[in-house]
């Protein structure tokens, strides 16, 4: 008898080697750290892929709203997902295209490793390290709370930084939370690190290749 797709998939999941998980704790922040989630050779495939086969949002889904005007954001952006899904941030709302096979492969080796069953993923795309994002919190309404946010990194290696909100208020000192994140890795920002922390990817001269960022979500 032929093996269906599906339970192929599932027994090669089955046999793969376990992912060498890192805990990361501070006050209110909770992170688990795969740096070697995805293979150099997986990596590169996706990466092929979506340089290959992916068109960016351009027009006013390439901008944010800021105190009432909209500014071009200082990276590539695209989302996918579920049907009908939409999902709104900074006076953007980003609608959801059909997930490309690859990604969705991508969020069912998640979903086996982490037992969480994604419905959106926006990915973001950095030519160099000009291209930044500033601090946030994904703390938008449409967002399943309870559920982590799976973040997983292609390309080149750059600063993650955390900062407490406390901090940004000016109420004390908290020390900041830094994490390189590397070719082929997952992040998965637990609760309640969202409510407390903001995070942000900061400008690196040196960081002179293309760096992918795929954060999955589950919107309700």
């Amino acid at each position: 008898m032929t093996m269906s797709l599906t339970t192929l998939y599932e027994k090669l999941m089955k046999n793969a080697q376990p992912s060498q998980w890192r805990k990361i704790v501070a006050e209110d922040l909770d992170l688990d750290y795969c740096e070697r989630f995805l293979t150099a050779a997986e990596s590169a495939t996706l990466l092929n892929y979506m340089e290959n086969n992916v068109s960016y949002f351009d027009g006013r889904l390439s901008q944010v709203k800021v105190f009432g005007q909209y500014y071009p954001i200082p990276r590539q952006q695209v989302a996918f997902g579920d049907a009908g899904l939409l999902y709104k941030f900074s006076g953007t709302v980003v609608p959801a295209q059909p997930w490309p096979q690859p990604l969705y492969d991508l969020k069912r080796k998640i979903c086996t490793t982490r037992g969480v069953d994604y419905n959106f993923v926006l990915v973001n795309r950095y030519k160099n390290g000009e291209d930044h994002m500033g601090e946030h919190r994904d703390d938008e309404v449409e967002l399943d709370k309870t559920v982590p946010i799976a973040s997983i990194s292609l390309g080149q290696t750059r600063k993650f930084v955390f900062k407490h909100t406390d901090v940004r208020k000016k109420i004390r000192q908290v020390e900041l939370v830094k994490l390189d994140l590397h070719n082929g890795s997952l992040l998965m920002m637990n609760q309640p690190t969202n409510e407390y922390w903001y995070h942000s990817i900061p400008k690196e001269k040196n960081a002179k290749n293309i760096r992918l960022n795929f954060t999955f979500r589950k919107i309700k």
